[in-house]
């Protein structure tokens, strides 16, 4: 897998969970255990609307060649995610979401793998050492 695929793959997340969250908070926050609150939906609506943004800009910078502004997307991504697995985790175990709080935990962990792979492995984008 190249790195335009990688970012695809995590455009296409980021957007389709971005839609969800703006579009029916109500049922996403079930998933999750998540109380229906106007608090809780609107959290989540602005939730939706920064994942729908980073998709976006994972869609649209995935086909540059201009290697510091991929480096700098991937660097951003690695680290929003480590955030989010340790979010993730922190809520599943203090049970404020319930068992589902451990998928978001797994989403996190393979967009930060590819990351890293792509920031350390790859030559193309980690450039010369």
């Amino acid at each position: 897998m190249n790195v335009k695929l990688f970012l695809a793959i995590a455009a296409a997340i980021s957007v389709l969970y971005g839609i969800a969250f703006v579009v029916v908070p109500e049922s996403v926050g079930a998933l999750f255990a998540v109380p229906p609150e106007a608090h809780n939906i609107l959290t989540s609506r602005y939730f939706g609307a920064t994942l729908l943004a980073l998709g976006l800009a994972f869609w649209f910078v995935r086909e540059t060649s201009d290697q510091t502004a991929l480096r700098g997307l991937l660097m951003a991504l690695a680290v929003g995610s480590i955030v989010g697995a340790i979010i993730s985790i922190w809520g599943t175990v203090a049970g404020t979401v319930n068992a589902m709080g451990w998928s978001s935990v797994l989403i996190y962990v393979a967009l930060l793998a590819g990351c890293a792979y792509y920031l350390f492995a790859d030559r193309t984008v980690a450039g010369p050492r």
